[in-house]
């Protein structure tokens, strides 16, 4: 008598291949891949200005997500945390500036108020 046993693992894959676009002067999407196990129980996005040490996090569902509240002109850093039957894996980080907007618009008008 033989007995097969196919065994899979439920180990999640690295997030990869995290891209940000759609870059405001308070948001950005978060877009990522789960690789090949596609089966993902909780997947949070967590970032941070760059100058500050505490992470904050989102819940996200799918492989994008839009972060908002972010403040203009500020770098902020990004990573996605996905857990599937409860082991985890993180994404490294990436960098992005937020746009800076009425900021530089108004730079711009004093210098021109000042060229007068």
């Amino acid at each position: 008598m033989t007995i097969r046993v196919n065994v899979f693992s439920v180990d999640p894959n690295v997030p990869s291949s995290v891209t940000i676009t759609d870059i405001t002067q308070t948001s950005v999407t978060v877009s990522w891949s789960v690789g090949l196990t596609n089966t993902v129980n909780t997947t949070s996005v967590y970032y941070r200005a760059t100058r500050t040490l505490s992470w904050d996090s989102v819940s996200a569902t799918g492989t994008s997500h839009t972060v908002t509240s972010l403040q203009p002109g500020t770098e902020y850093q990004f990573f996605v945390h996905i857990t599937s039957y409860g082991k985890s894996s993180s994404s490294q980080n990436t960098t992005v500036t937020t746009g800076k907007g009425l900021r530089l618009c108004m730079t711009f008008m004093r210098s021109i108020t000042n060229d007068m």
